[in-house]
């Protein structure tokens, strides 16, 4: 373990941790066994030196490689203020305080969120908290699994155009979560009756399955998997876009700011 010395006339030291994991090594190990509670901070980009207000509580760190983190013992609310101010703006995910033991735990949810929106909004200068996002986290903790998943229910409408199946897909959860056809109808602000066309059309592509309650709770996860993946997809595509509509906007800033 090395330490990182930081400015501010010396008022503390980061661990600067080099395992891409915190519990590993003997400082993880270390961590891990010692009483209270810690909690994770996945980082898209090291911003440079974490400042004094972190370092003073021995933050442990590992800033290199591609998935930088901090993990954060004993955390106190002041600490993600300081937090905010280091970053400037750049997208970061907090995991839940968890026993220290579980570190690694709070970092993989933290990273899992991270994942599903490397660009979030979060360039407005706001975290993102695992606590906030409990169920796309748990949904997507396996992306491979949540995918068979939402494949398996939803590739039964994949001959549909994409109109029909959004159509089918709005049906299918308004009926799904409002528990019939008239909710349904008011849920999407149409007659009950198209909603009971709709179904019938639905009734033939799923066939027996929408009887059981078992299918229909994995018809549910399904299109909340998709409708969370598709969210994030376009999350991702207005940050990608952000940056050519502010150069285009502030030409002038974007050259004092010499980007």
């Amino acid at each position: 373990m090395d330490a990182l010395t930081l400015p501010g006339g010396g008022r503390g030291e980061l661990a600067l941790r080099r395992p891409p994991e915190p519990a590993d090594g003997a400082d993880g190990a270390a961590l891990r066994d010692a009483p209270g509670t810690v909690q994770a901070v996945a980082l898209s980009a090291t911003p440079g030196p974490p400042p004094p207000g972190l370092s003073a509580a021995k933050v442990v760190a590992y800033l290199h490689g591609p998935e930088p983190y901090l993990l954060i013992p004993d955390p106190e609310p002041g600490m993600h203020r300081a937090l905010l101010r280091w970053l400037q703006g750049r997208p970061a995910v907090v995991g839940p305080v968890v026993a220290r033991a579980d570190a690694g735990a709070s970092l993989r949810w933290a990273r899992t969120l991270l994942a599903l929106a490397p660009q979030w909004p979060g360039t407005s200068g706001e975290l993102l908290f695992v606590d906030d996002h409990l169920a796309k986290v748990v949904l997507f903790q396996d992306p491979l699994l949540a995918g068979h998943l939402s494949a398996r229910w939803l590739g039964r409408l994949r001959d549909m155009t994409p109109r029909q199946r959004e159509r089918m897909e709005q049906t299918l959860l308004a009926w799904l979560e409002g528990g019939g056809a008239t909710k349904a109808a008011l849920l999407l602000r149409i007659h009950p009756q198209t909603v009971r066309y709709r179904l019938r059309k639905l009734e033939r592509l799923f066939g027996s399955s929408l009887r059981t309650s078992q299918a229909r709770f994995e018809i549910l996860l399904a299109l909340k998997i998709h409708g969370m993946a598709a969210e994030c997809a376009r999350m991702r595509r207005r940050a990608e876009e952000l940056p050519t509509r502010q150069a285009s906007a502030h030409p002038q800033d974007v050259r004092q700011n010499g980007l």
